[in-house]
């Protein structure tokens, strides 16, 4: 055996920590399935935050990014300032203005000063990169797997070509260098659209053992830039194996719909915000919201992610606009978690699930809830088309509250006709990850 007799150990890796529970039902399933199906081996995370994926998933946990508070060293302390000129205090915007404005009058001068602060950011950025690269290295060599676990981590929106593709190319090659197997299991692609992007993944995908993606989509826009050839496999949070505690569905007048909503376009958390796109949003969700009440129907507004919650606030602030709502207050629920499974407990008590995050897509699957998407990206709607549910989404960009609602209410319809399909449906899925995961395991267990 590859491991020469000792227990395997695997590090399951990903942009992780961050407190989204989407894509802490990945690690929490592939924790599970790794423990399953090799009983007696180490499991170990790599996250962004480590001290929230130790504590979430009671392992050891390293960081894929440099951290001064893991690595214990002290941040760079803040260059001395000078006494105040004139009773000003330095630390006030006018005296920084007037340095600035001092710098700017002085071409030569300034041009010198803000190089050399240049360098020395770039310097310290470099230490610390080279004490992470050298930590590293040590962490890996007795890891004899790493599973870089779905998500959506082939992508440069969010940091451009130096975010996520660069930390899945170094930590390929720091792999490679100390003869641990790398394999990108069931990711997620785009919006990718940098050449460095694809040409750091293309050396990170070329060097690894084994590769999958999660979505014939996410296929398509790999491989149009990067010759392999790899399969396609449902996303990791399908294997999660929750196990349903609700009742079967039935008629009833009274239903329970969860409603996902996510800061798309918000400039509190999106990377190209649009003032006017998230408005839209808010209030054609809180007409949706409105129409939900009005049914008669009990409503719960929930987050998978912090700052979903700022969405919440702005839905539920509209709807305590509306005068005619004030008879329906004890049908508005708001539910916060931080764990998976408390998660998996609201929407398996729900009875129809609205969902814009992905992965709030993905986990009523689990259970057999009819879904309805708001998608901001394709892989949502795929998802949903793979499981009959076509008829059940929008696009986030062009569509209207009218055209929403009436989809609603039409999967409240005919919600107990669908919920077979998507539960046969998904065991399919449960099936070809579980093959997924015994191919990834024989790269260190076999002889």
């Amino acid at each position: 055996m590859s491991n020469h007799g000792r227990a395997v150990k695997v590090a399951i890796f990903g942009h992780y920590g961050n407190k989204n529970l989407g894509d802490e039902a990945i690690i929490e399933a592939a924790i599970n399935n790794t423990r399953r199906l090799l009983p007696n081996s180490e499991v170990v995370c790599m996250s962004i935050n480590p001290f929230d994926s130790a504590e979430r998933h009671k392992v050891a946990a390293f960081p894929i990014r440099y951290r001064a508070d893991y690595f214990n060293q002290a941040t760079p302390s803040a260059p001395a300032t000078t006494a105040p000129v004139s009773g000003t205090p330095a630390s006030q915007p006018s005296a920084q203005k007037s340095l600035k404005q001092t710098i700017k009058s002085l071409p030569l001068i300034g041009f010198g000063i803000r190089a050399m602060l240049h360098l020395k950011h770039l310097a310290s950025k470099v230490a610390k990169e080279l004490v992470l690269l050298s930590k590293g290295k040590a962490f890996l060599k007795d890891v004899d797997l790493l599973m870089i676990t779905g998500s959506n981590q082939f992508l440069d929106n969010f940091g451009g070509a130096w975010g996520f593709p660069f930390t899945l190319l170094k930590w390929t090659l720091l792999a490679k260098l100390t003869g641990t197997k790398v394999a990108f299991i069931s990711i997620g692609a785009g919006p990718l659209n940098l050449p460095l992007s694809y040409k750091m993944l293309s050396i990170a995908l070329k060097k690894a053992d084994y590769v999958s993606y999660r979505d014939e989509g996410s296929k398509e826009l790999i491989e149009s830039q990067i010759p392999i050839n790899a399969p396609v496999f449902p996303d990791i949070a399908h294997g999660l194996c929750y196990q349903s505690q609700a009742e079967s569905p039935c008629e009833k007048t009274k239903l329970t719909i969860a409603v996902n909503p996510m800061p798309v376009y918000d400039k509190r958390y999106w990377h190209h915000p649009d003032e006017s796109k998230y408005n839209s949003y808010v209030n054609k969700v809180t007409q949706l919201c409105q129409q939900i009440l009005q049914d008669g129907h009990a409503l719960t507004l929930f987050s998978t992610q912090s700052k979903d919650e700022n969405v919440i606030d702005d839905i539920v602030e509209n709807l305590n606009n509306i005068s005619e709502l004030a008879k329906h207050q004890s049908n508005i629920h708001i539910a916060k978690h931080s764990q998976v499974s408390e998660l998996m407990g609201l929407i398996d008590n729900s009875d129809i699930v609205v969902a814009t995050r992905f992965h709030a897509t993905v986990l009523p699957m689990q259970v057999g809830k009819p879904t309805l998407g708001i998608c901001y990206y394709r892989k949502a709607a795929e998802l949903l088309d793979e499981f009959g549910l076509s008829e059940y989404h929008v696009d986030i960009d062009n569509f209207d509250a009218e055209t929403l609602i009436g989809k609603y209410q039409s999967l409240v319809k005919h919600r107990l006709e669908v919920a077979p399909n998507i539960a046969r449906h998904h065991d399919g899925y449960r099936e070809a990850l579980e093959q997924q995961y015994k191919t990834v395991f024989s790269l260190v267990t076999s002889d």
